[in-house]
């Protein structure tokens, strides 16, 4: 068995179709069709069951992955023993929301106790800093378009969905529909043409300026929202009103400024938090949870 075959099936099952693992390894998705299929062989399993949009693991491959995945952090911690230590202390400034950081903070505990040298200064800011003037060393932002002149990972893609609390749902019937309920907007509108192409014109309560403002506001049952799945799709307070729809998502990415290509310190960061949101990704992408268990209320 090539053990390089195990990372290729990695990136298949995080992506989810050849083409997109092909893209993401920088070679052909004929080459990696081919060297799964080898991988398969050299086993003889089935790894990833194929289909018509893309591909899934089998119950095998799902164990296969989760080796991987040991096997990949392993082979980081032995690089980094190799690295000069001292290219392993100091502070690394990493900005990101708010609501964001929350779903984070327990794999950003993890990096600290691995790497107890480095400090981590985690800045919540709602708009990107420029990474230029050194405002901060690694950024995670939700955006489709990315700048140009920094490095990064697309790590995964935020789904969206309507979201409301338990309680603020006992209070109504159960039949009323969106549009009728009350609601919690974020604070510079950016969200609103989403609610425009569904034609619902909602009653407005209450306006949040941050991510985790607005989820603590529906928690509370003030109102419901347009929000993301990460950090709620489990949350048995929260019950989804409606289904994410694909043109709803936003891409995640890793960014980095290009002068931080040889720096081991932000590397290693990057590379640790990447692998540990890659285990996360169906919950970003709204595929676990209540997103899969959508009411899906009437509009009006």
């Amino acid at each position: 068995m090539n053990w390089d075959d195990l990372r290729i099936l990695e990136v298949c099952a995080r992506n989810g179709s050849f083409l997109s693992a092909a893209e993401e390894l920088g070679v052909s998705h004929t080459s990696v069709s081919r060297r799964i299929t080898q991988l398969e062989h050299d086993l003889n399993v089935t790894l990833l069951h194929r289909t018509s949009t893309g591909v899934r693991l089998s119950e095998i491959g799902v164990s296969i992955v989760a080796q991987a995945d040991k096997m990949a952090l392993a082979a980081l911690n032995v690089t980094n023993m190799t690295e000069a230590s001292a290219d392993m202390k100091g502070r690394i400034c990493f900005e990101t929301i708010d609501a964001t950081a929350y779903n984070l903070m327990e794999y950003l505990g993890e990096f600290t106790r691995q790497y107890p040298e480095i400090e981590l200064d985690v800045r919540l800011n709602q708009q990107i800093v420029s990474l230029e003037r050194g405002d901060a060393d690694v950024v995670l932002r939700a955006t489709n378009q990315p700048p140009e002149d920094y490095v990064g990972h697309h790590v995964a893609s935020h789904a969206f969905g309507i979201f409301g609390s338990v309680s603020l749902l006992n209070r109504f019937p159960s039949q009323t529909p969106l549009s009728q309920l009350p609601w919690v907007m974020f604070g510079d509108g950016w969200s609103d043409g989403w609610l425009e192409e569904l034609g619902i014109a909602p009653r407005t309560v209450m306006r949040v300026n941050t991510a985790n403002g607005l989820v603590q506001a529906v928690r509370s049952g003030i109102g419901v929202a347009h929000l993301a799945c990460y950090g709620i799709a489990m949350d048995e307070n929260f019950v989804c009103l409606r289904a994410p729809e694909k043109h709803w998502r936003l891409q995640i990415w890793l960014l980095a400024h290009q002068s931080m290509r040889r720096n081991h310190r932000v590397k290693t960061f990057v590379r640790f938090l990447r692998q540990k949101m890659s285990q996360d990704k169906d919950r970003i992408e709204g595929r676990v949870g209540s997103p899969t268990r959508s009411l899906n209320r009437d509009l009006s």
